[in-house]
């Protein structure tokens, strides 16, 4: 198997999994939608008894779905798939089964593509692929299972859920609906018990393999995020990745020190045991360019994309100030149709958010994609601390974070100690 026609193949199911989820609701469940707004489909789902009749969701703007009688969920593959067979390939161990084959075909031809079998692969290359794509699956099956642990281990930590709450005014129903939660792992027994035990059956493999694990010189398993607020990156209806933001709970050891730790990504060298689907190529909240917003509003930031979603705006986050280069392509070609991109960065004094920004404005306009970089206001506070580190150490606003260490080498300890209050 080359790499190229692994490549390919991936780019087979990108192209299928992009075929719209509301044309393809709507072709096969016709009737059956009893509403629909325009973000929502609800449905009377086929395979389980419902007083209601609106229990299987369609969620236009995510592409996603969920059935809440049945409990699965997924894209719009694995919606054919639910909807033709009444169930749901989710990385089941074993090939893979004739219904996730029949789904496929039948979204291939709605992508303009030949069967995956026609598609210049030998019958050993097919499986090798099928059996990848299983592996993937599988290992979003697993972060997908533990941002529901965390999740329940935020809501039942009042202390820690007080001090979320407190921290980013962010609403419980945007909390549920994301499944933010906190990494309560109870000595790492808690939620490997959880997600090798009955109910998910994942094996120790599993866990390595999605990155939210490390392996000790003993061999034993620890979660990679600890006492951490955690946000799981969602895309079409499953966790494709996860960021943790520290707390006041978080361990004082010196790799927990970054404000926010993001999932090891799949490498040859240092992460060979994750999976390559691991990749961090998501922004935060991309899925929402699907529903092609005609404004987007870009932050630095996973907790302030979330909390323009939580009043309704569109919104994604690359969760640094710099967009990678092998992401734009893709991101470019979702872009286009958006009319006017808004960059909004952190003001800091560093001027990091400012300078990220008007790269990223570059980017966009180099692409004939209109882009506009937001400045936020400073409060008074804020405000005040600017100009008393002006006047009394001279550090202002258009110097850099070495030029500002430079500025304080020879000052006394206590000059630097209230430089840094007042940085921070």
């Amino acid at each position: 198997m080359t790499r190229e026609n692994s490549d390919n193949v991936k780019d087979y199911y990108r192209r299928i999994t992009e075929v719209d989820i509301g044309d393809v609701a709507r072709e096969l469940f016709g009737a059956r939608i009893r509403h629909e707004s325009e973000i929502l489909l609800q449905c009377d789902c086929p395979h389980h008894k419902s007083q209601s009749h609106l229990s299987l969701h369609i969620m236009l703007d995510k592409q996603g779905w969920y059935c809440f009688g049945c409990g699965v969920g997924g894209d719009v593959l694995q919606l054919v798939e639910f909807i033709q067979s009444g169930q749901v390939t989710r990385g089941q161990s074993g090939s893979m089964p004739e219904s996730h084959r029949k789904a496929r075909d039948f979204l291939a031809v709605k992508a303009g593509l030949p069967p995956l079998a026609k598609y210049g692969l030998s019958s050993d290359e097919l499986a090798r692929e099928e059996a990848r794509r299983v592996i993937e699956l599988r290992v979003f099956d697993v972060l997908s299972a533990m941002a529901k642990f965390y999740h329940q281990a935020l809501k039942s930590n009042q202390e820690v859920l007080d001090w979320f709450r407190s921290k980013y005014r962010i609403s419980d129903e945007t909390v549920d609906q994301l499944l933010i939660g906190y990494a309560d792992n109870d000595n790492g027994k808690g939620v490997i018990r959880t997600l090798t035990g009955k109910e998910h059956g994942f094996s120790s493999q599993d866990l390595i393999a999605s990155g939210a694990f490390r392996v000790t010189k003993q061999g034993e398993l620890n979660p990679f995020f600890d006492r951490r607020i955690v946000f799981p990156y969602w895309s079409r209806g499953r966790v494709v990745f996860m960021i943790g933001r520290r707390t006041p709970w978080t361990p004082d050891d010196p790799w927990e020190q970054a404000k926010y730790k993001k999932l090891p990504v799949h490498d040859t060298n240092k992460h060979r045991h994750v999976a390559p689907c691991i990749d961090n190529s998501h922004l935060y909240n991309e899925d929402c360019l699907l529903s092609i917003p005609e404004r987007l509003i870009m932050t630095e930031g996973v907790t302030d994309c979330i909390s323009l979603m939580d009043h309704g705006f569109p919104a994604v986050s690359p969760a640094t100030v710099r967009i990678r280069e092998a992401d734009w392509g893709r991101l470019v070609a979702r872009l286009r149709n958006v009319k006017t991109v808004f960059i909004c960065h952190d003001n800091e004094i560093s001027r990091a958010g400012l300078n990220g920004a008007l790269k990223t404005a570059s980017v966009l306009a180099d692409n004939q994609i209109q882009a506009r970089v937001v400045i936020l206001p400073l409060d008074e506070p804020r405000e005040n601390a600017r100009r008393e580190l002006h006047e009394r150490l001279g550090i202002h606003d258009t110097m850099g974070g070495r030029e500002i260490k430079r500025r304080l080498d020879g000052h006394s300890p206590d000059e630097i100690h209230d430089a840094e209050r007042l940085l921070s």
